[in-house]
C-alpha cells in the first residue's frame, strides 16, 4: 500500500505530517532489514597457513666458550639468521644482532648453522624459509 494512502489514518497534527510521513517511508524502507557486515567471500579462505622453522638442538653441538671470550670474561647475546631448506637444513646463516664481540657472534653463527631444523611450511608443504635464534654466552 502506497504511503499516501495510509496518511489519512495517521493521528498527526498540522504542520506535523511531512515529519510523519517521512518516518514511516523511512520505517516501511527498513522493514526486515538488519545491518551486517559486507560479506568477503575469500575472507574463510586465508592466503596461506605458514609455520616457522624449529630447530632441533640434538642435532648439533653446543658452541665452545672461544678461548679469548672466556680469558676476557665477556658475555652476551647474538641474534642470528637462518635460511632454512625445505629438508631442513642450514643454507645460510648472518649475524642479525650482535652480542658485542664477534668471535662469541662468528663462533655461534658457525656452530648452530649446522643443526638440523624442522623445516617451516606453507599451507603444510615444507618450503624455504628465514628464522631468527638467539643465542646466550654465559659463563658458568
Amino acid at each position: 500500500m502506497p504511503i499516501k494512502e495510509r496518511i489519512p489514518s495517521l493521528p498527526c497534527r498540522p504542520g506535523k505530517h511531512r515529519v510523519a510521513i517521512l518516518a514511516m517511508g523511512l520505517a516501511a524502507a527498513l522493514a526486515g532489514c538488519t545491518q551486517t557486515a559486507p560479506v568477503n567471500p575469500f575472507a574463510a579462505m586465508p592466503d596461506s597457513v605458514t609455520t616457522e622453522p624449529v630447530v632441533n638442538f640434538k642435532s648439533c653441538r653446543k658452541p665452545e666458550y672461544p678461548p679469548q671470550a672466556l680469558a676476557a670474561k665477556v658475555e652476551g647475546t647474538v641474534t642470528l639468521a637462518f635460511l632454512v631448506r625445505a629438508d631442513g637444513t642450514v643454507r645460510e646463516a648472518v649475524v642479525r644482532k650482535t652480542s658485542g664481540n664477534n668471535s662469541l657472534d662468528e663462533t655461534a653463527r658457525a656452530a648452530l648453522a649446522k643443526c638440523r631444523f624442522q623445516p617451516g611450511t606453507v599451507n603444510g608443504a615444507p618450503k624455504e624459509q628465514w628464522t631468527d635464534l638467539k643465542y646466550t654466552w654465559v659463563l658458568e
